[in-house]
């Protein structure tokens, strides 16, 4: 966990007031560029610049523009707003508790890790407990970074996690998207669906098998510029259009059952090369040990 908490506050909900620290849950590894000038690699500089007056400017001019209509704005300086977030409540304030199953990922924003500040512990693993006895998680609001929040407790590990949440106004209707909605599904497409799904099924996310393949050759390629290396790309795969679903489908459930006849058959010509090496290692061992047999094979063999 981060040793400095990007926030203090506490949970309430009822009588009950629970000191909590926010840390960051995600450390991202995306890659990130910085923008150079390509004739020698140097930095560059971006510069506010004011297009009425044609010239750049400093920072402390600058105030914060709503637009009420096309190209007319309303100015809030920082102390205003500022003031405007004094205003609002800190705590992390609980309205209700919900079954998880009932929220749906898509209104999932952020994601940070609760702990419990001073003299809270026992609140705190007692709130935990309890939740994750009745399967629950809370539904709270609570300001952070000048902005109120919709967000959802739920246990995680041994410890609370808070997500911060999109409201529903936020997530666009289905009715927006063109998703063939009159299209029919015949029963026999459905099964053959099915049984390739069954085949490509898990019990278990295991997220330590995935890795971020475009960042580690962005890493790799970058450790061979930087000694001057020659870099080649390998060429990006080939992927035909999938024109007929049902005969995609089949082909899919054909590759499955090749792929997984030819492990099979890898370890079993894996085993037969391994046996006839330790067979070949045992006749080499003692023909070492017995020097004078290996004589005599040879005058017979003449």
């Amino acid at each position: 966990m981060p040793t400095r908490a990007i926030s203090r506050s506490s949970i309430s909900f009822g009588l009950v007031s629970i000191p909590v620290e926010l840390f960051p849950a995600i450390a991202s590894k995306s890659v990130h560029f910085n923008l150079l000038h390509a004739k020698d690699n140097s930095r560059i500089q971006e510069k506010i610049y004011c297009v009425s007056e044609n010239k750049a400017i400093d920072r402390s001019e600058l105030v914060h523009g709503f637009q009420i209509e096309k190209g007319k704005y309303v100015a809030f300086t920082n102390q205003e707003l500022k003031k405007l977030d004094s205003g609002a409540g800190h705590e992390i304030d609980i309205m209700q508790f919900i079954p998880i199953s009932e929220v749906d990922p898509v209104y999932f924003a952020g994601a940070y890790l609760l702990g419990c500040g001073s003299g809270s512990a026992k609140a705190y693993h007692l709130l935990n407990a309890a939740m994750t006895k009745s399967q629950r998680a809370a539904l709270a609001k609570f300001v952070m970074r000048g902005k109120e929040h919709l967000a959802l407790i739920r246990p995680y590990r041994d410890l609370l996690m808070l997500h911060t949440m999109h409201y529903g106004d936020e997530i666009r209707s289905s009715e927006q998207i063109d998703h063939g909605a009159k299209t029919s599904v015949g029963a026999s497409e459905l099964k053959l669906a099915e049984r390739l799904i069954d085949d490509l099924s898990k019990d278990k996310f295991e997220a330590d098998k995935f890795q971020d393949t475009y960042r580690q050759k962005i890493l790799k390629i970058a450790e061979q510029k930087a000694a001057g290396q020659e870099i080649t790309a390998p060429p990006a795969p080939r992927r035909g259009k999938v024109i007929d679903l049902m005969a995609a489908l089949k082909d899919s459930l054909k590759s499955q059952k090749r792929n997984a006849r030819t492990d099979s058959e890898d370890e079993v010509s894996h085993d037969h090369r391994s046996g006839s090496r330790e067979k070949g290692a045992r006749r080499a061992l003692r023909s070492s040990r017995h020097p004078q047999s290996r004589r005599r094979r040879r005058s017979s063999a003449k």
